[in-house]
């Protein structure tokens, strides 16, 4: 699966002293796609599985809330929960487990056809782990049922991942036996110290509670008593069968609500051990979400759908002219072939409706719970996902990074989320990911919009003005010529917020640029080119090569020249 796509913001970081342990209480927690119940300390905080990473095996998350909860407070450690069915028959997605979502049974689908057999056991998903590394010291032991618990065979072993303070991990697992499946309750704690070779007693203490908790859990009915009126704008088919894959994401877990929206499911949470927060977490996803749907009118003004709103209006192939030269590396007959290809794709696809999206646009409570449901690195604040199509936020953005950042950060991946959708139609002939430039250069745009009483106004991009203005000074910009056919290994390289500056004010010229004497009427059909190849061929050098067709050398200087006085001149707006 590809990883999400990131936003990482120059120069922000976190730092936090870390704060004394707190006192646990505790909790009895329902994992109800499983159908047993635990004992929770009052302080592990139970997260969404990823959209679209729970994958084959993976049911439910924990982590410690905070700090004070790491060992050492500075290395948090897991408490997971494993699903693992026995094959069914043959047909009817034999070999796949109970309660894999519609939307990833294709993908796991291919994932086996590669050859890569699921495991049916957790001995299976054990053994697979790098033998170098892993040390069984228990190895499913039996343990019976005492006072109501389930029984469950017991594993103990050491992983020397090179995580923690001493690098390895202490790790403990109950194995709990149905008929058709075993669930597996698996904590992994850091020691702190590799002799004994165990947790101290704080963390022993946990992991002796919460290992052999496991209660049999009645089977879900599959009842919904959600308020109907937050599935209100779920109003298809296909919304509805994506509104129910997100609530069952959210299924069970404190502090954590939903609503819906025309065009995205909001998915929001709040402190979990503060009920009360809850309507102030609301309002807050409410305005941003509200603000999301406003910006859609924007997106969609320059990137416009047909009237099914399921695919971007196709361009005539005819309006886009041929390039003379080499393009892909092809060789003639091959581009002869391939040019081919493409037009049968087109004229097959030519009345087929695109897949309609209901994408989810969740906002987390705090930065270390985006930080934990992403597993994102710090200076990271935003993200989409092409694979689950998610947008995710976190509320408070605004205390952490400035007035107006949480909006900056919801439009610029909100691009993202709609470009994703824009660009996949069914007429494409390929697939090619749109040019970094181009891509998050449109994100940032996107970004410098505000909404106020008389509608939106661009105000151009306070985190990137600086950047630019320094690279027309000190001449340190990437040539044009470059940068245009740059794929994702050298833009998010070490100067990437600096990359990022200069695409958004390529963007903001060809954009807005036209008002500035001297303007070339190439420069304006730049954008526009560059959209039609890429739905029409999807081959984003095409796309490159297309949009700055017939460029000399004298006219790339010129285009830069161009750009540096519209970065130095009144025009180019701070923020």
């Amino acid at each position: 699966m590809r990883l999400p796509r990131l936003l990482a913001l120059l120069g922000f970081f976190v730092s936090t002293a870390p704060a004394p342990l707190a006192a646990q209480d505790w909790r009895k927690e329902q994992i109800s796609s499983v159908g047993i119940e635990i004992d929770a300390p009052s302080r592990l905080e139970r997260l969404p599985m990823q959209l679209g990473d729970n994958a084959l095996y993976h049911r439910a998350r924990f982590r410690p809330k905070d700090d004070s909860d790491f060992v050492r407070a500075q290395y948090y450690w897991y408490c997971d929960v494993y699903e693992f069915s026995a094959k069914k028959k043959e047909g009817d997605d034999s070999g796949l487990p109970e309660g894999i979502p519609e939307e990833l049974k294709e993908q796991i689908k291919k994932i086996i056809a590669s050859g890569i057999k699921p495991k049916t056991t957790f001995k299976e998903w054990l053994d697979d782990k790098e033998k170098t590394q892993v040390t069984i010291d228990v190895a499913g032991k039996p343990k019976s049922s005492k006072g109501g618990k389930l029984p469950y065979t017991h594993w103990v072993w050491k992983d020397r991942s090179g995580f923690g303070p001493c690098g390895v991990v202490h790790c403990e697992a109950a194995v709990y036996t149905f008929p058709d499946r075993e669930v597996a309750l698996v904590i992994e704690m850091p020691l702190e110290t590799e002799k004994p070779g165990v947790p101290k007693s704080k963390w022993k203490t946990l992991i002796d509670r919460i290992i052999p908790s496991g209660t049999a859990l009645a089977a879900d009915t599959g009842g919904d008593d959600f308020d109907k009126k937050r599935d209100q704008f779920a109003d298809n088919a296909e919304k509805k069968e994506a509104l129910a894959a997100a609530k069952k994401n959210i299924e069970g877990l404190q502090g954590w609500d939903y609503f819906t929206q025309p065009n995205y499911v909001v998915i929001y949470s709040w402190d979990f051990e503060k009920p009360d927060e809850k309507i102030k977490a609301r309002k807050e996803a409410i305005f941003y979400a509200s603000r999301l749907e406003k910006m859609r009118e924007l997106y969609h003004k320059s990137y416009t759908l047909d009237p099914t709103g399921t695919k971007a209006v196709f361009p005539d192939p005819k309006s886009i002219p041929e390039v003379k030269g080499p393009t892909t590396g092809s060789k003639t007959g091959d581009a002869a072939e391939a040019a081919a290809a493409a037009e049968e794709t087109r004229t097959r696809n030519k009345d087929q409706l695109g897949k309609l999206r209901y994408s989810v646009f969740r906002l987390c409570a705090t930065y270390e719970q985006f930080m934990k449901y992403g597993q994102s690195p710090p200076g990271v604040v935003g993200w989409f996902s092409p694979t689950s199509k998610e947008l995710v936020v976190f509320l408070g953005g605004d205390q952490m990074m400035g007035k107006g950042a949480t909006e900056t950060v919801t439009y610029h991946e909100g691009w993202h989320q709609y470009s994703d959708f824009y660009f996949d139609h069914p007429q494409t002939a390929k697939n090619d990911d749109l040019h970094r430039w181009f891509d998050e250069g449109h994100g940032d745009y996107f970004g410098s919009y505000r909404y106020g009483p008389t509608g939106w106004k661009y105000i151009g991009s306070d985190m990137r003005y600086a950047d630019c203005k320094n690279m027309v000074r000190v001449g340190d910009f990437v040539p044009f010529r470059d940068l245009v056919h740059w794929d994702r290994r050298r833009f998010y390289g070490e100067r990437a917020p600096y990359y990022y500056a200069q695409a958004f004010s390529m963007i903001d010229f060809f954009r807005r640029g036209e008002k500035q004497k001297g303007w070339d009427p190439r420069w304006g059909e730049v954008l526009d080119m560059y959209r039609k190849v890429m739905l029409v061929h999807g081959d984003s050098k095409l796309a490159s090569d297309t949009a700055f067709r017939n460029f000399t050398d004298a006219d790339w200087k010129a285009l830069e020249e161009a750009w540096k006085a519209w970065v130095n001149g009144p025009h180019f707006l701070k923020g």
